[in-house]
């Protein structure tokens, strides 16, 4: 009886770090999705209005990577009304609601992610009906696209007023 005890105490014990052993080869290989999401940076986005069309530059500050798979984060700039821009930034995923985004309009992947880590795309819309928007620039990682990383709003007045006077069609944005 004393040997079948110390069999089936050695089994569990080699199953058990067989076990261990596997799910750290699986860990090391496997790309680590939940930290992904920690590592994606906002984009740099600058925008500006003159009369109806708004002017939109985005820059992803992600690196391509020098592993494999290479990092596919893409980043775009969004416009969207004034009264959503507090629900997307609290919820970045509310982009993804249908009706929330002015601007782009999905047409193909590539307008979904304008820029490539260490790329830099610019865009006019022209034509947007008056009145306020939020610019927000987004960034996700294609392989992670649940966790979508957005920068700080740029609150934009679209009018066919002329406010060269002002200087800036820009407004500050939460207490900037």
């Amino acid at each position: 009886m004393r040997e079948t005890t110390r069999k089936s105490v050695k089994r569990v014990v080699g199953g058990a770090a067989i076990t261990a052993a596997t799910a750290a080869a699986v860990a090391m290989t496997m790309p680590a999705t939940a930290s992904a999401a920690t590592t994606v940076k906002p984009p740099v986005v600058e925008a500006s209005s003159s009369g109806t069309t708004i002017k939109m530059t985005v820059t992803n500050p992600n690196s391509a990577g020098t592993l494999l798979p290479p990092s596919l984060v893409g980043c775009n700039a969004f416009v969207v009304n004034a009264a959503d821009v507090p629900a997307v930034v609290s919820d970045p995923t509310k982009l993804l609601k249908q009706g929330v985004v002015v601007y782009p309009t999905f047409s193909s992947p590539a307008t979904l992610f304008g820029a490539l880590p260490g790329q830099t795309a610019t865009n006019s819309v022209a034509n947007i009906p008056e009145g306020l928007y939020g610019v927000i620039g987004g960034c996700v990682d294609l392989f992670d696209l649940q966790h979508p990383v957005v920068g700080t709003p740029k609150m934009l007045l679209v009018t066919s007023l002329d406010l060269s006077a002002i200087g800036s069609s820009e407004l500050p944005a939460f207490g900037s």
